[in-house]
């Protein structure tokens, strides 16, 4: 017993900042990911205080400076949730390794991450202020009471009792998850979010560095290129056709990317104004999807950039875009062009930012015009207004040799949804509301009200009625639940998943509406249709307006996502292979793999 008190007093330190740690992992869990109760929730929390003991086990055999160094180690891993926690509110994903060259990336949005860091997560920090304000106190004590009681130094071997019950028992909390499930999160790579869930979030992060260390120090040897390109070869699905296959030859093609569109604001009021009337108004006149579904990954908005112009899922631990931008991609800009299009893309901000530089030039786009092309103006939020932005675009877009395509990516209606009074016609009350859903509605208001603009700019020049165009969100805005004119938004609803597809067919003047139907893998796809162009690409998604349906099957678990015909097993193991299939073509460089 005396060894057991000896061991207790000299590592009170490290025990308590095992259950400090512990403590905030379930309070991560169950408050930041939300995870439900159910056994995933109680598994991540029991995995969160084990891999909490892990963390600081090693201590238990060090004799000098141990307070310092838990102290320290304790520090570290509370800014780490800090960082998980203000990270996951901004992108609704956890950070991962492969975004470490994604640091610089910071800088430009680093107001509207300030925004976001809250006084309660002082929470992650109490027991590092409880031990700098009494831990000398605390000290003292524990070494009176061991002279008291003539308690000397524990010995070594109860350090390495303490290790073994700990590894034990981490290895017991694994088993009821189930090994066989850990493999497969190794190989296939799930999110980090579901990740943290089901292991806890230091787990999670092992995992991806694990995960990284295995992809950076690997390479496909040429029996597993040739295995790939069967698979390909095996599953690619024709290229559909359908009623509108060709309407759109040799038309200019502009893809307008509008940042956090949410489908919830479409055809809602407030203050009986018209949240975006411009849109409205195109949703009459088009083919309108107002269930669309985005797919993100660790890269977000930029993945939506990737997925867009080339029908691929994008990377769940990575920023394709910023790991992988160097890469020639097989998309929509590149076929196009060698089509007879020019193809630039238009963006009022910094060109750098998400590697967009480098990576839209692998996707085959020509020009980019970014801040730097456009005059220096009023911002507002991260970028240059999108006013400004959208007149001067369309004046580039006149001058672009055609038949052209134009890439147009609008940032107004970006976090931190900070407002001005060219931006608030709406008349918001936006203490009325919850954090940040007063801003963005005027926002995302004031870009519908440039999209009018710029779509008038367009018919003057006669680049309007003749034209292919393209309207999307490129994801949800990150909001809290509320109401707000005819608005119920829900974001644990299926609200959190929808954005609107506008597609203008060429003179075009009376629309239809397809509810539930489409994701971001089908634009480039529906676009090639449109234009009567055929490829021989791998394309994950299929033609929207595809007549032959049979091409490809579609989800009936809500999720609208198509999977290819003769994949084995249900929807969701089907899919998780394609995602699969997709990382390696990704990660490896296999887009022109010449054996495909």
């Amino acid at each position: 017993m005396k060894s057991v008190i000896a061991f207790i007093s000299e590592q009170y330190l490290v025990l308590f900042f095992i259950i400090a740690l512990g403590v905030k992992l379930y309070v991560f869990n169950t408050y930041i990911t939300k995870t439900t109760w159910s056994g995933q929730y109680m598994n991540g929390i029991i995995c969160g205080y084990v891999s909490a003991a892990i963390v600081f086990s090693p201590l238990f055999f060090i004799r000098k400076h141990k307070n310092k160094i838990a102290l320290t180690v304790a520090l570290v891993f509370s800014l780490l949730l800090l960082v998980d926690t203000v990270y996951l509110s901004y992108f609704g994903a956890l950070p991962t390794i492969g975004l470490l060259g994604s640091l610089g990336q910071t800088q430009d949005v680093g107001p509207a991450i300030a925004d976001l860091i809250k006084w309660r997560y002082i929470f992650f920090f109490v027991d590092i202020i409880f031990v700098a304000l009494f831990g000398k106190i605390i000290n003292d004590s524990v070494k009176k009471i061991k002279g008291k009681y003539n308690i000397g130094r524990s010995d070594i071997k109860a350090a390495w009792a303490a290790l073994a019950l700990t590894l034990i028992a981490f290895w017991f909390t694994l088993i009821p998850i189930g090994l066989n499930t850990l493999v497969e999160v190794f190989n296939r790579g799930y999110d980090t979010v579901s990740n943290s869930q089901y292991y806890g979030v230091l787990m999670a992060h092992a995992i991806d560095v694990t995960r990284y260390i295995r992809q950076e120090t690997t390479r496909l040897s040429s029996a597993q290129e040739k295995a790939l390109a069967t698979w390909v070869k095996d599953n690619k699905p024709k290229q559909a056709t359908g009623k509108y296959t060709g309407v759109a030859k040799g038309k200019n093609i502009i893809m307008i990317q509008v940042e956090s569109l949410g489908g919830f604001v479409i055809d809602q009021k407030i203050n009986d104004k018209e949240i975006t009337p411009s849109l409205n108004k195109l949703s009459a006149q088009a083919q309108f999807y107002p269930n669309e579904k985005f797919l993100i990954g660790a890269g977000h908005t930029s993945d939506t950039d990737f997925v867009s112009n080339s029908s691929y899922f994008p990377l769940p631990d990575a920023a394709t875009f910023v790991r992988f931008g160097q890469d020639k991609f097989t998309s929509l800009p590149s076929t196009l062009t060698k089509n007879g299009y020019s193809a630039y893309a238009y963006h009022g901000f910094n060109r750098n930012f998400w590697n967009r530089n480098v990576a839209l030039k692998s996707l085959g786009y020509q020009k980019f015009y970014a801040a730097d092309n456009y005059p220096k103006d009023w911002t507002i939020n991260m970028g240059l207004n999108d006013g400004d932005f959208l007149s001067n675009t369309a004046d580039f877009i006149k001058q672009q040799p055609k038949p052209s395509f134009s890439y147009v990516i609008t940032l107004s209606s970006h976090v931190p949804f900070s407002t001005n009074d060219k931006t608030s016609a709406l008349g918001v009350n936006k203490d009325a509301y919850p954090d940040q859903v007063g801003g963005y509605l005027e926002d995302i208001n004031y870009t519908d009200r440039m999209l009018g603009q710029f779509f008038e700019k367009l018919k003057k020049e006669n680049l309007y009625d003749d034209s292919l165009i393209m309207v999307y969100g490129d994801h949800t805005p990150v909001l809290p639940a509320f109401s707000a004119g005819t608005i119920n938004y829900n974001p644990e609803s299926v609200q959190e998943q929808e954005v609107p597809l506008l597609i203008k067919l060429p003179n075009e003047t009376t629309g239809e509406t397809h509810p539930n139907e489409g994701n971001h893998l089908d634009i480039t796809p529906t676009i090639l249709d449109l234009a009567g162009i055929k490829t021989n690409q791998l394309m994950f998604g299929q033609s929207l307006f595809a007549g032959d349906k049979n091409t490809m099957k579609i989800c009936d678990d809500g999720s609208q996502m198509p999977y290819f015909n003769n994949g084995s097993g249900d929807c969701k193991s089907t899919i998780e292979d394609e995602k699969t299939i997709s990382s390696l073509i990704i990660r490896y460089n296999q887009f022109n793999n010449p054996s495909k």
